[in-house]
């Protein structure tokens, strides 16, 4: 098997499991009267991947000439930056309830910038915090996807 071959298989079975996995999202209550609910842009996301994985997998397999799986080229992989976003991203689900959507959105992605040596702390800041700010004013106001504060901010305001 080539490497595409792989790929396109392992992309094609997380792309399934996606997409199986958005029916189980909770709609509120009359959203399904809505043009767009929490699973609008997850149903898009898992059909788009499934489609391009397919299209991958049958190029992969129409290519005969393509390099084959080696033990060199998986020594070759950057497994040790993979590993670190990994964690990275098991420490931002844990986080975005407790310090809230931006904060850790912020934290996330100036780690991020941080893990694939980026060393200019100005642009750091200015990219995560305008991202995250940005993102938050679109869902919030633009798109009509509300996102709580976080319970740090919450608490922060003595709303609860």
């Amino acid at each position: 098997m080539t490497k595409n071959t792989i790929g396109s298989i392992f992309f094609l079975a997380f792309s399934s499991f996606y997409f199986y996995s958005v029916f189980s999202i909770k709609k509120m209550p009359m959203a399904q009267f809505e043009v767009m609910t929490a699973s609008t842009f997850p149903y898009y996301i898992g059909l788009t991947g499934i489609i391009v994985s397919i299209i991958l997998l049958i190029l992969s397999l129409l290519e005969k000439n393509e390099e084959k799986l080696s033990l060199t080229y998986l020594r070759s992989l950057d497994l040790k930056t993979t590993t670190f976003f990994i964690l990275l991203m098991i420490f931002y689900g844990f986080t975005i309830r407790p310090l809230g959507f931006i904060f850790s959105t912020m934290i996330f992605l100036a780690i991020g910038f941080l893990i694939l040596k980026e060393r200019n702390i100005k642009r750091i800041f200015l990219i995560s915090v305008g991202v995250s700010v940005g993102f938050y004013i679109l869902l919030n106001n633009v798109l009509g996807v509300y996102i709580d504060a976080g319970d740090f901010i919450n608490n922060l305001l003595g709303v609860n």
